[in-house]
């Protein structure tokens, strides 16, 4: 096996395939990176044996054969390489990097022992563009808890209606929707939940405008782009996952106001400062175009600002919230406007991008004192 490729090409796949290898190998042969060398090409594979990740690289030169480095050690040194062509080549038991003078030597992992990537072929197949796959799984991962114990909530759930995928995240006091039209009709209705892993890998991945093949079964799940394949096991519980669309409150029954996303967002950074761990809520007082943010904490001190809004309704409205619950979704959406729609202090309230309607938000606010 030999193949001589530039470094840049090396270290953007090793950027790929780092977040599949397990921190903590369960076996010792997962921690490594398999080598395969065609004659077209080489792939990189890495596997924690829940997801497994192939990926096609181009090569200068190259010699069929196959090998398994250490893949830790392998992409910290790949990383560190200058620019230009390394070679890498299979000698015996043993694995020899070239970069310009330098050399690297790494003994060779048994072949054979390394997981092999499954045939898979999904129940159901979709086609979505990857950079708006990236923007759903990205704007609901933060309202996931991965360590929550019922398992139907430590993934996202994928609802596929018709011509609609909805992507939606929950830890039970918030919610978040991404919804995704489009041209394809998709039959009968299908959900399944995506580890929270896997989601953090699809964001990473997905770094250029092309379509993705989605395939789904009852436990797994394939992504391939167009230099990439994915397999990964599916959480269980998709069935058991709440009806996520009554928590969601009708907009024309909400009081509506719209805030200033940018003034909003650093209003509540310079408020936070003032909780803690034992006092960590910010009141939110509502008026007639008028919005105030306070804290009184006897830990750290009192803080109040006031921003205008727009609203004409009559009703004036206290709400509190941890800033967290605020500040995360804020830091998600693009819109120059928020609308924030309320009812009462015990019932969810509402917020979207004032012009985005695909994306919205859902929390539940605490318990006034």
């Amino acid at each position: 096996m030999e193949i001589i490729v530039k470094s840049s090409v090396l270290k953007k796949a090793c950027g790929k395939i780092e977040e599949v290898l397990p921190i903590k190998p369960a076996i010792a042969i997962t921690g490594g990176v398999f080598l395969d060398v065609k004659e077209m090409g080489c792939s990189l594979t890495a596997t924690d044996l829940e997801s497994t990740i192939r990926l096609n690289i181009e090569c200068e030169k190259n010699k069929k054969g196959s090998a398994v480095i250490n893949g830790k050690k392998f992409i910290s040194l790949i990383k560190q390489l200058p620019d230009g062509d390394v070679k890498i080549s299979k000698k015996n038991n043993s694995v020899e990097v070239l970069s310009g003078e330098s050399k690297y030597t790494f003994p060779s992992m048994e072949e054979e022992e390394f997981p092999k990537l499954q045939k898979f072929s999904g129940d159901i197949t979709l086609t979505l563009d990857s950079n708006i796959l990236k923007e759903g799984i990205d704007k609901v991962m933060f309202c996931i808890d991965a360590e929550e114990p019922r398992p139907y909530f430590r993934g996202g759930l994928i609802d596929i209606k018709e011509n609609t995928v909805n992507i939606v995240g929950t830890d039970t006091r918030r919610l978040t929707l991404f919804t995704i039209k489009s041209d394809q009709k998709y039959g009968l209705p299908y959900k399944c939940l995506l580890p929270y892993k896997l989601m953090g890998i699809i964001t990473s991945l997905s770094d250029s405008n092309e379509s993705i093949e989605i395939g789904i079964g009852k436990n797994q799940i394939s992504f391939s782009f167009k230099d990439t394949y994915i397999l990964s096991q599916l959480l269980s519980g998709s069935e058991e996952f709440p009806d996520y669309l009554k928590v969601i409150p009708p907009e024309k029954q909400l009081n509506i106001c719209y805030i200033n996303r940018d003034a909003f967002l650093t209003v509540l950074k310079r408020i936070s400062l003032f909780t803690s761990d034992r006092y960590n809520r910010i009141r939110l007082s509502v008026g007639k175009n008028t919005l105030v943010l306070s804290v009184s904490n006897p830990e750290v001190g009192e803080a109040s600002e006031k921003i205008g809004i727009e609203y004409t309704g009559n009703k004036e409205q206290n709400l509190a919230f941890p800033p967290y619950y605020l500040i995360d979704f804020l830091t998600k959406i693009e819109d120059e406007r928020v609308a924030f729609g309320f009812s009462n202090e015990k019932s969810p309230v509402l917020m979207r991008g004032e012009k985005t309607e695909a994306y919205l938000y859902v929390a539940m606010p605490l318990r006034l004192d």
